[in-house]
């Protein structure tokens, strides 16, 4: 299930680069979507002016490698939280987003 998150009163600030979502741990390949899309993996720090929190979450977006700039604020399109059970039988957190972008370049990456 995914759970699309009101985003209205969240600024994102990106606190590292993007890096390719690997298959596994043993596997180091970059995994893709269904499609071939390549999956990126952006930690961004979300500052919620509306409760006044600040959190450090991990967004994954598919296509091309998203052109971010360290400590600037991004914007994010289609955010959702998309969370599932590991192996384990751990709840593990899941953020996915359709874009991330600088706001001024216009440009952005779409995930599947």
């Amino acid at each position: 299930m995914r759970l699309r998150i009101n985003i209205s009163e969240v600024k994102f600030r990106v606190a590292a680069l993007p890096q390719p979502r690997t298959v596994s741990r043993a596997d180091q390949t970059q995994k893709t979507t269904p499609d071939g899309q390549k999956i990126w993996v952006v930690r961004l720090t979300a500052v919620d002016t509306g409760v006044n929190s600040v959190e450090s979450i991990w967004v994954e977006v598919a296509g091309d490698e998203p052109k971010l700039t360290l400590d600037e604020i991004a914007a994010v399109d289609g955010l959702v939280f998309a969370p599932w059970v590991n192996k384990k039988g751990e709840l593990v957190r899941q953020f996915r987003a359709d874009a991330i972008a600088m706001p001024a370049s216009g440009r952005s990456v779409h995930a599947a």
